[in-house]
């Protein structure tokens, strides 16, 4: 009974090993066959592995298996496969809350979607992959999402946007060395230049582009550089030439099987048979291109195809065959191009049944005639249905810019109403207090029958007129902007300087209420700030300071470096602040002054202006009592 359990654990644990071994055995070579870019062989070995299994070594081996497993199936043209391995990628990325996954499950899924023309999903997915990128600060993910985005606009005919894009992304790919994404973004300028018919400038970006891949050895970008090399070559009718590259890049796409760019290889090399009367060879390579469609489920081209083989047998005058295939391409083919695709069809059913039915040419050619009157009619009634629009556009858009600009004016002008009245609050708060000292010593000195005391006044005096010609000069230097409000120019300003300025305005307040006023500012502190706002609010803040703070009283002013600001705190020893006052301050409420230790008066407007110049500069203030010791007051500005 012992020997049987042995035997029996013993064959569950080879079972488990031979499991581990297993996928270790297919990831390995499905993983060689990638690099080999041998996609169907590493599509082979990748299907055999259980994709929900739990014995992957890491959760990013999971991850980067399901990467290289829709990766394979992409390359090789299996879109409708490629978006459901994509999508359990995400899935997964999702729930390991991996953004760098999640963001190339959404590359993929948006390609996928793009390759079986669902442009409207594909670009949600696409825009969502480019933010992830930007976050992650991955440029060469950025660039290859974002070539996706310019290949939809491509796809829809907005060359200008697409090109700009691309000329962006090689940018960034030459600034980050990646030679893999110069190659790319080179060859998408090409096909840019292509559509828009500049053939010269599509093949030296081509070139361009295959020089760089055949250094690496990449032959999947390769066999695409030789195909978009022989388009431009065959507009130019240098059709020898071009058939030459489309065979070299057609062997090595069939080689490994590369479906989806073998749809358009097919077909442009269809179009050179047809172009010199191989006809059969035409047909044979448009077929071979329908074919991989209906493998790949990619029929974004599949109109254009349909096109193409109607011309070739209207040039072989089989034109039963051509009608057939202009019904096809017609039903392929975007309505709103529905009038023209019509005068086509009507006109080879035409030429088909005269071939046929001569007696009846006549009354054919009367209805035609008349069909063309009819479209001619409705042409005209469409361009004059046009024209009236754009007119009406234009009146609206005209009237709707005189409607903003006259609000932004009066805006501006409902802004430079509020900020005069702000300068001259400013005015009128920061002068009183001068002018308020001027008048007291004056009152003193015709009473103070003491000399010195006199002489002292003088010059207390003295430097009173000065510190408000100053102050004066500072206010009315202020400007505005073009929108009405205060102009602040921004600027490193030391804080010890304005500081002392600051001071110095109260030297007299601060010797008659006998207040020690200690300034620990170093003279290293900078910040970036208006030097007309800060002191304003150093003004506001000290002058509150010596207000409310008693005879003999102490005020100090320090300064320190916390993360990217400099933290000033002007610290009294005076009234203090309840918690209710502070909170009004700080929400910018009109406070009612009250009047100080010495009974000066107050208007109640310098705090808020205080708060708000804080706010304009970017900074930060707090103010911090406990209501009976004092008030400390907290400055935060940007270091400088």
């Amino acid at each position: 009974m012992i020997l049987l359990l042995n035997i029996f654990f013993l064959n569950i644990a080879l079972v488990f090993d031979l499991g581990g071994q297993n996928l270790d055995n297919n990831l390995q070579k499905g993983d060689s066959c990638l690099k080999a870019e041998n996609y169907s062989c590493a599509i082979q070995y990748y299907s055999r592995i259980n994709k929900d299994s739990m014995e992957f070594d890491s959760k990013n081996q999971m991850l980067e298996f399901h990467l290289n497993y829709s990766n394979a199936l992409f390359i090789t043209g299996n879109y409708p496969n490629s978006l459901i391995a994509y999508e359990k990628l995400k899935t997964l990325a999702v729930q390991d809350q991996n953004r760098f996954y999640e963001g190339k499950a959404r590359s993929g899924i948006s390609h996928s979607l793009w390759r079986m023309t669902e442009n409207v999903q594909a670009i949600e997915e696409i825009l969502k992959a480019i933010e992830i990128f930007k976050e992650l600060d991955d440029t060469a993910n950025l660039i290859e999402a974002a070539n996706i985005l310019a290949g939809i606009y491509v796809s829809i005919k907005k060359y200008k946007d697409a090109r700009a894009i691309y000329q962006e992304m090689l940018d960034k790919a030459i600034d980050s060395e990646d030679t893999f994404n110069i190659a790319t973004n080179y060859e998408y300028l090409g096909v840019v230049d292509y559509y828009e018919g500049d053939f010269q400038s599509a093949i030296d970006n081509y070139e361009k582009s295959l020089e760089i891949n055949q250094k690496g050895d990449n032959s999947f970008r390769i066999s695409i550089n030789l195909v978009n090399i022989a388009e431009p070559k065959m507009e130019l009718e240098e059709y020898q030439e071009a058939l030459d590259l489309l065979r070299k890049g057609i062997k090595i796409q069939e080689k490994h099987k590369y479906k989806s760019v073998l749809i358009y290889s097919y077909y442009t090399i269809g179009k050179i048979h047809s172009q010199i009367q191989s006809y059969d060879s035409g047909l044979y390579y448009y077929e071979k291109s329908l074919q991989m469609m209906e493998e790949t489920s990619e029929d974004r081209d599949k109109q254009e195809v349909y096109k193409l083989i109607a011309k070739n047998y209207a040039k072989q005058g089989l034109f039963q065959q051509a009608y057939e295939y202009h019904r096809l391409h017609s039903i392929e083919k975007d309505s709103l191009i529905a009038l023209e695709r019509t005068r086509e069809l009507e006109e080879i059913k035409t030429r088909y049944e005269v071939e046929d039915k001569i007696k009846e040419n006549e009354s054919l050619l009367i209805q035609n005639s008349q069909k063309q009157r009819e479209l001619l009619a409705q042409k005209e009634l469409i361009q004059l249905q046009y024209t009236i629009g754009i007119l009406i556009i234009i009146f609206l858009i005209i009237s709707l810019f005189l409607a903003i600009r006259l609000y932004r004016v009066r805006q501006t002008l409902v802004n430079a109403n509020k900020s005069k009245d702000k300068l001259f609050g400013i005015i009128a708060h920061d002068l009183k207090g001068p002018i308020g000292n001027i008048e007291s010593m004056l009152k003193l000195m015709q009473i103070e029958k003491d000399e010195r005391r006199i002489a002292q006044y003088f010059e207390y005096l003295s430097k009173s007129i000065q510190n408000l010609s100053a102050l004066t000069s500072q206010l009315l230097s202020w400007t505005f902007s073009n929108k009405g409000d205060f102009n602040f120019k921004i600027q490193s300003v030391s804080v010890r300087e304005i500081s002392d300025r600051t001071i110095e305005l109260f030297d007299y307040q601060l010797t008659e209420k006998r207040i020690m006023i200690i300034n620990s500012i170093g003279n290293d502190f900078y910040v970036n700030a208006d030097e007309n706002a800060l002191l304003t609010i150093f003004r506001n803040i000290i002058y509150n300071a010596i207000k409310f703070t008693n005879k003999k009283g102490q005020i100090i002013l320090e300064a320190e470096k916390v993360g990217k600001f400099i933290e000033i705190k002007i610290i009294d020893n005076g009234l203090g602040m309840t918690e209710s006052a502070i909170q009004k301050v700080l929400k910018g409420r009109h406070v009612v002054s009250s009047s100080g230790t010495d009974n000066e008066k107050g208007s109640g407007l310098g705090f808020s202006i205080v708060i708000e110049f804080v706010k304009k500069m970017k900074g930060k203030i707090d103010i911090q009592s406990d209501g009976k010791n004092g008030t400390t007051v907290i400055l935060k500005l940007r270091i400088a």
